[in-house]
């Protein structure tokens, strides 16, 4: 035998052996492996950035919200003040009220933004979702058409959770209606609530895990399910796969902020012709711990003759609501800025029965120059006013002080300053 061939049929040193059947089977593991890590990583990055662009769409949303908050107030104040003087039989009668629907309607999109980026002022409480949707069964079974079931299946136990009433009932309403949508042909709706303990839910990773237990809602329908392409965009504003002028992109997208504002979080699980299922988790209340909410006195007359001191640096927002509160009987005292308000409060400290400050403004934040103002009359009772959220939730879980939402109506306005000062004056006897 030649040595080539020789050479050939025996192994070399510097030509290692072919892996055995077992090795390949390791390298073919190893391999799935890695692709299956870099699956994970890829898809835990997608979230991410979905995360990351909702927050800055949310904040951009917030901003603009904030604004025309603003402008709907001066808009709808100056309305019902002229409404106040045009009867039916005025021919401007008619008119005035278009402007002002026209500037309901676009109050009602701005709550829509705020709720989306969580910037709108909460005012939580302990409730239970049984009662909630039990409660809210009738309305619902109204909105929905004749071809469509509705049913729920309640918790067992209660199921307390800490959230706005009014908010909470506004995510249901637009989950329900958005499963009515998907159903062309009929179908069912069915609503779910559930305890479920911290080691049954899937947290997401940007949201703190505090909660022992979790109140499970869900809105679970047999519609014509949601494409992935499509999933993936279901929370943003302004997104919609309706026809055009049938839907604002918003009512999802308001769902998002309410949960997300209240602590929780919301996910969706759906297939194209097999449905969809929104589910909602909320920290439970641990049942015998429930608070109880502290209220003012009724409001007695709209008009009053105290002392208010008006702090808000919009100028529009603080000409219409002085001349709401001076053509009510009030004395108005009025300040552009916190420090300017400092000057007047120590100028007549004695004689303010309330503070009405905005929350958000220059040199210094509404409910900081109110705890300011408080440290030197624990009885000062104030009003904050603002179109979203930002330093007013703390306080407002106190008696003392209580808040009015931008954009508001002159009645509105009034209503709720004589229910704040009758507090305070029923609080000082």
């Amino acid at each position: 035998m030649s040595e080539t061939a020789s050479s050939a049929s025996r192994p070399s040193a510097d030509r290692p052996s072919p892996p055995s059947l077992e090795q390949r089977s390791v390298f073919v593991d190893a391999a799935d492996a890695t692709l299956g890590d870099i699956a994970d990583r890829r898809l835990i990055e997608e979230h991410v950035m979905q995360a990351e662009r909702i927050e800055s769409i949310g904040r951009l949303a917030g901003g603009i919200a904030h604004d025309f908050n603003n402008l709907l107030t001066a808009i709808l104040g100056y309305t019902e003040l002229l409404l106040g003087h045009h009867d039916e039989s005025d021919p401007d009668h008619h008119d005035l009220l278009e402007i002002q629907r026209a500037g309901q309607r676009a109050a009602s999109l701005t709550q829509q933004l705020l709720a989306f980026s969580r910037k709108q002022v909460l005012v939580a409480q302990d409730l239970d979702l049984n009662q909630t949707v039990a409660g809210l069964k009738s309305m619902l079974s109204q909105l929905i058409r004749e071809d469509i079931a509705l049913s729920c299946e309640l918790s067992p136990t209660p199921a307390i959770v800490r959230i706005d009433p009014t908010q909470l009932e506004q995510a249901i309403l637009n989950l329900v209606l958005n499963a009515r949508d998907a159903m062309p042909c009929g179908g069912h709706i069915r609503l779910e609530v559930a305890r479920v303990s911290q080691s049954q839910v899937e947290v997401p990773s940007d949201v703190t895990k505090g909660a022992a237990e979790y109140v499970q809602l869900r809105v679970v329908d047999d519609g014509v399910g949601i494409a992935p392409e499509v999933r993936a965009h279901l929370f943003e504003p302004f997104f919609t796969t309706k026809a055009l002028g049938k839907g604002t992109g918003l009512g999802l997208a308001s769902v998002y902020g309410i949960v997300r504002q209240s602590n929780g979080f919301i996910a969706v699980e759906s297939e194209p012709g097999r449905g969809t299922t929104f589910t909602m988790h909320f920290p439970a209340v641990p049942i015998g711990s429930e608070t109880t909410e502290s209220s003012l006195d009724a409001a007695g007359p709209a008009g009053g003759h105290e002392t208010i001191l008006l702090v808000e640096d919009e100028e529009g927002v603080r000409a219409v609501t002085s001349t709401i509160l001076r053509r009510q009987g009030y004395r108005v005292l009025e300040a552009a800025t916190p420090l300017a308000a400092s000057s007047l409060f120590e100028e007549h400290g004695d004689e303010i029965d309330l503070l009405l400050t905005d929350v958000v403004m220059p040199e210094m934040s509404g409910p900081a120059l109110a705890q300011r103002f408080i440290g030197r009359r624990p009885d000062l009772r104030v009003l904050l006013i603002s179109g979203y959220a930002n330093l007013a939730t703390p306080l407002i879980t106190s008696p003392h002080v209580g808040f009015l939402g931008k954009p508001f109506q002159a009645s509105a306005l009034t209503e709720k300053v004589r229910q704040m000062l009758s507090g305070a004056r029923l609080g000082r006897t």
